[in-house]
């Protein structure tokens, strides 16, 4: 394996933020209730195809743009991000109901009801399909400085450390389904829940803390970022429930405690440059320029 990361370029990264992409509208689909992509397949594969399509083109022209803001970390790169970030973030919801609308007009039975469910179907193909990259840059060898390798970790203890707080704590549940639709929906939430939790970042140093009494430090937020998880997936098909904030805590704890391997272990990967955009944001649009 090689030193340093080598991101994938050209058509090959267009293809594969199609692929990422489609794999986080079948998972939405499954889970947020109010998306329906239709029926029969062939109708569902279309729609999941269409939806992509403009989503891939959307991450295109929004990395266009965020390569022309200075390769650096100047201060006109962060105002530039800080202006920008907004827009991205806009962006997503607003593409995938734009893609559902597309996908009506060409008569499949594609729905998305109320602004909620759109939001967080939007959120869920978002970071679903940043796992899936992050898995392929692992099996295809492009994953030199481990944090691809870290990112597929945090997702699936995430979902380990979720679906064992359903199992043991009182107080907890998630709603009652097919067991494939459960594992999707811990799927998805730990995909929301993975990539921030148990760390703590220094503001304007870029570092994050790993001994103990750091990790004890950044514990203390986890219990309100399961709860903004749990007040998502009230948008979801299987909600999941935790009632009181001592539930929450142990809660918390059991799931960082899972998740300690990847919060205490391993060194960052190198700076890749370009506007400071926070996690998948920067890999949906801040990823090198294509080369054609």
């Amino acid at each position: 394996m090689s030193n340093g990361s080598r991101p994938v370029t050209g058509p090959a990264a267009h293809l594969l933020d199609l692929v990422a992409t489609a794999v986080g509208l079948a998972v939405a689909a499954a889970v947020v209730a109010g998306f329906d992509l239709g029926d029969p397949p062939a109708s569902r594969c279309a729609a999941v195809l269409v939806a992509a399509l403009l989503l891939v083109a959307v991450h295109a022209a929004g990395g266009a743009l965020v390569r022309r803001f200075p390769p650096d970390r100047s201060c006109a790169s962060c105002l530039g991000a800080l202006l920008l970030l907004p827009a991205l973030l806009a962006a997503e919801p607003a593409a995938l109901w734009a893609a559902v609308r597309l996908a009506g007009g060409l008569g499949l039975s594609v729905g998305l009801s109320g602004p909620g469910a759109t939001v967080v179907a939007a959120v869920v193909v978002m970071l679903v399909g940043v796992t899936v990259r992050h898995l392929w840059s692992v099996l295809a060898d492009r994953d030199g400085d481990g944090s691809a390798l870290r990112g597929v970790a945090r997702h699936l203890l995430a979902v380990a450390g979720l679906a064992l707080v359903v199992a043991v704590l009182d107080g907890t549940a998630l709603g009652n389904g097919p067991g494939w639709r459960q594992l999707l929906t811990l799927v998805a939430l730990g995909a929301v829940l993975g990539p921030k939790f148990s760390r703590l970042s220094l503001p304007g140093r870029g570092v994050r803390l790993r001994s103990a009494a750091g990790l004890a430090v950044a514990t203390m937020g986890n219990p309100l970022k399961l709860w903004l998880v749990t007040w998502l997936s009230t948008w979801m098909e299987l909600p999941l429930s935790i009632a009181g904030f001592g539930t929450f805590a142990v809660a918390a704890l059991l799931v960082a405690v899972v998740m300690l391997p990847t919060s205490v272990a391993g060194r960052r990967a190198a700076d890749p440059g370009g506007p400071p955009l926070p996690g998948a944001t920067a890999e949906l649009y801040g990823r090198p320029p294509p080369t054609l």
